[in-house]
């Protein structure tokens, strides 16, 4: 296999002029250019990544730490990491933690020893503070989406989960409904306390009333939102609206309301979170409103965001905000 040495020799020229063409530098006349390039070519060489690297002090790779690869609705996040990174010739790592703390820290310590540039980590868990804490203090290039850690300079990427979850509720309650009841997400994460919070504030801010009933606990999963809604409804005075804080447990709600006879929206409005939708749902239910995550633009801004503090190192860190967007279906007209 060639060498950079050899590629020199056969050009007569110095192993510094042909690094110049190999990185596309100036101060390569173009007869030199064009002689280099052919004997690159003849011998099929490709340049030696580790040792480039060492040299430039880049790797031109980031690496992402999360939890689940394999869960779809990451999938527009990925995509959008992935579609920025390769705009600007980087290359991207991703590695699954799969909820593990011990996994997670043990694969920031192997990015950061050399494997890339900087890392993105994405996480919204209150006990996730371990983990970004930590690659705050091993990496000086970090992005941290979906959590807004306090005391630490270091870039993030948010979701106003607040002013979404407030935009939901407004609108059913500018529909004319009268008795809205929010169904939490999982309380473990800091987006479930957002949406929460986002909900009451827009409930006292109309005078809305708000009640021990008027708030349910459940997680991210369907059959917790679809018990204890089957609960509410087993109360004498049912709501006519509901704002979930994702979309898994207002199929709950919807499963529980349309069991008990209800129809919706005529009886029950339902607005999600997320817009975590599968083309399976709506066979079994009208298509589910939802405040739409834009996620694949998310992606795109910490790859952006990242590749400006490698590149300007002393910068003060930088927050940037995305609105969840109200997708109106037929769960809530």
């Amino acid at each position: 296999m060639a060498t950079i040495s050899d590629i020199a020799r056969q050009a007569n020229v110095s192993r510094t002029l042909v690094s110049r063409v190999l990185n596309n530098k100036p101060g390569v006349s173009p007869e030199n250019r064009k002689k280099i390039l052919e004997i690159i070519e003849e011998n099929s060489y490709v340049p030696n990544g580790l040792a480039k690297s060492l040299v430039l002090q880049r790797t031109n790779t980031i690496g992402v730490v999360m939890d689940d690869l394999c869960n779809d609705f990451f999938f527009r996040l990925i995509n959008g990491l992935q579609d920025a990174a390769e705009a600007q010739d980087y290359n991207i790592l991703f590695c699954s933690g799969r909820k593990d703390m011990a996994t997670r820290l043990k694969y920031v310590d192997y990015l950061t020893g050399g494997c890339v540039d900087g890392i993105i980590a994405y996480g919204s868990r209150f006990d996730d503070e371990e983990l970004f804490r930590y690659v705050a203090e091993k990496s000086a290039n970090s992005v941290l989406i979906e959590s807004d850690l306090s005391g630490c300079d270091i870039d993030k990427i948010l979701l106003d989960n607040f002013h979404g979850a407030y935009t939901a509720t407004e609108h059913l309650i500018r529909q004319g409904r009268k008795n809205i009841i929010h169904v939490t997400c999982d309380m473990n994460y800091d987006v479930g306390l957002e949406r929460l919070n986002g909900f009451v504030q827009a409930m006292h801010d109309y005078r809305m009333p708000l009640g021990p009933d008027s708030i349910l606990y459940a997680d991210h999963f369907e059959n917790t939102a679809y018990q204890q809604m089957q609960k509410r409804l087993s109360q004498s005075t049912h709501p006519d609206a509901c704002f979930a804080g994702a979309d898994k447990p207002a199929y709950g709600v919807l499963r529980a309301a349309m069991e008990a006879g209800l129809s919706v929206p005529g009886d029950l409005a339902v607005i999600g979170f997320d817009d975590d939708v599968s083309d399976s749902k709506d066979i079994l239910f009208p298509p589910l409103s939802t405040m739409r995550q834009p996620l694949y633009e998310m992606g795109q801004a910490g790859v952006a965001l990242l590749i400006d503090k490698i590149s300007h190192p002393g910068r003060d860190p930088i927050t940037q905000t995305f609105e969840a967007e109200l997708v109106l279906r037929e769960t809530c007209r």
